[in-house]
Parts: C-alpha cells; structure tokens; sequence
C-alpha cells in the first residue's frame, strides 16, 4: 500500500509515520483515508515550523461535531498515536490523554434462536430475485456465518481453494488483524456449502482455485450491501425488527450469537471457561482474550445455566425437620 500524498506542514513526518505502519502491517484502506483527512486538517490548521498543540488538537476535535462516534474515536487515535510518534522530533508536541476520547455505547448484541435462523433461511431462499442463484447464495452465506461465528468480510473473500471439503475446514486469509486461520465446519455445514457449490457451478459460474465462493452476476466477489438490502426486510418480514430508522438484529450479530452459544455449550458440560477462552479468541481470530470478551453477552438461557450451577456447588443445602423431634 502507497502512502497518500501528504501536502500539510508535517507532510514528511506524516508519510514516515505512515510508512512505519505499512511496515508494522497496521494500516488498512479504511485507516489510509484517516491519514488524508488528518493531512487536510493540518493543511488548515497548522503554520510551517509549528507545533500541534493543545488548540490543535481540539479544533480537530471540534470539526468532527457531526461525525458519530466510532469515526470520531478513530479520527483522535490516529492524531494521538501521530503526536506520541512526533514528540521524539519536537519536544513542543501536545500529547493527547486517552481521556479526551468520547465514550462509545455498544448496543446490545441481538442473539438469534436456531428457530430464527431456520425461519430467516427459508424466507430468503423463497424470495424472487431476477438473479437464480442470490436467494439460494444469500440463504447459504447467513447459515455459514451462523453456523461458523466468521466475520461477513471473511465470507466474502473466501474462495474456491479456501474450501476444503475433506479436511472439514475453511482457510481464512489475511483478516481484520492481518491474520490467517482455519476454521472447523460441522457435516451439516458441509452439506450446505456442497449443495451452493454444486448450484454456483450449474449457473456458469467460474470453478477456478482463486474464484470467489460468494459471486456476484458478474463473477467477483458478492458486497455485503446486497446481503443487507434482502437481510433487514426480511427481518421485517418476520416481525424481528422494527421499521427504518430503529434498531435491531444485525448481520453482525450472528457472531454475538455464535459466541454465546459456545460459551454456553462449555459451561453445560462444566469446562473450565477460563482455560478455553483463548481457543475461542484463536478461533474467532482476536488478537486478545480481551476482544472476545465482547461477544460474551449474558442471557437468559446462560444465567439460568449459571444459577444451577452455583446451587450444585455452592448453595447451603436446607436442613429438612425430621418427623420426630427428641426432647
């Protein structure tokens, strides 16, 4: 990946910084946008020889008032991290506290029945679509991300070759944390994907190792705006979400989903959770036991399992009168 062409007072520095991370395999497309958006502030806000300094920095926070706050919190660290790495070359640099980062507020994750699933499956699969083979590609890459917990954009790029049916195993290549990983699937999982493929192939599509398991009518790889666009009026459909504009289930929401269900299956066979949950963080491909920790929302279903538990072993048995009473 080039570096963007930087034209503020810090040009320099700011391709080296961002060199660095090229080097370190920490940037992305969507991260080299954040390095042009902060090179344009700079450009306005910043005087050849000058510091960025505490007025710097929160006019760049004041120019984001409209920006939701996930892409406020990315915009800041990049400045922050930018700070931290120029302070080495000018002393005068103002130094960002993690503090000043607005706080985000997660929604709570949604986690589907296999009911739900089942239902959501057979709704996309019945749908008309001037395209044959989209109701049948749609239902099956919603039961791979149930089935398996894997991240929409992981689905996506799989291809051909990243399916090996004897091994039981999908190949995931290169991912959100420049990972690459195997991902165990069950038989009825198999079936499935055998069952697409077999469709895929009757359409025309290309059988080539590097060709896209998801395609789109034109032979690259399916985008996730068109599984969104049959996915949220589905849900509609069946009543799970309410109209435009309001929160609900999400796609997102089948890994929640996938993780809890995980959780649950060791706790009901009284698995040390602490000694497995860095196989699942290995699985779902975090970087830390701390980023699954997120997926591992409480419900019902789970506490009910918590509470039996902690009466089998912990609870003080009630001591029952006899029916005769000595004197």
């Amino acid at each position: 990946m080039s570096a963007p062409e930087f034209r503020s007072p810090l040009a320099d520095r700011l391709k080296a910084f961002f060199e660095i991370r090229i080097a370190l395999k920490r940037e992305s497309k969507s991260q080299k946008k954040l390095f042009t958006y902060l090179d344009r502030f700079l450009t306005k806000a910043l005087k050849p020889g000058h510091p960025i300094t505490r007025e710097v920095v929160e006019s760049w926070i004041k120019s984001m008032e409209a920006l939701n706050t996930g892409t406020k919190i990315n915009r800041i660290s990049i400045m922050r991290q930018f700070c931290r790495y120029l302070i080495q070359f000018d002393p005068r640099t103002y130094l960002i506290h993690e503090d000043i980062f607005p706080r985000r507020i997660r929604p709570a994750p949604y986690i589907y029945s296999h009911a739900q699933v089942q239902k959501i499956m057979k709704v996309t699969r019945e749908r008309q679509s001037p395209v044959p083979l989209q109701p049948e590609l749609q239902a099956t890459l919603i039961g791979l991300l149930y089935a398996t917990g894997i991240r929409i954009g992981e689905a996506l790029k799989l291809t051909l070759q990243d399916v090996d049916f004897q091994e039981r195993v999908l190949l995931i290549r290169q991912t959100k944390f420049h990972k690459t990983r195997y991902i165990p699937i069950s038989d009825s999982t198999v079936k499935a994907l055998e069952s697409f493929l077999k469709r895929r192939k009757q359409a025309g599509h290309s059988v080539a190792p590097t060709a896209p398991v998801f395609v789109s009518r034109t032979g690259h790889a399916y985008c996730v705006s068109g599984l969104h666009e049959c996915f949220l009026p589905i849900l509609r459909k069946l009543g799970m979400r309410g109209p435009k504009g309001t929160r609900g289930p999400r796609i997102h929401d089948f890994r929640h989903t996938f993780a809890v269900q995980r959780l649950l299956a060791w706790y009901r066979s009284g698995a040390s959770l602490q000694s497995k949950l860095p196989l699942l963080t290995t699985y779902l491909g975090h970087t830390t036991v701390t980023g699954t920790e997120v997926y591992l929302q409480a419900t019902a279903e789970l506490l009910e399992q918590a509470n039996k538990k902690f009466h089998k072993n912990c609870a003080i048995p009630i001591l029952m009168e006899t029916e005769h009473v000595q004197s």
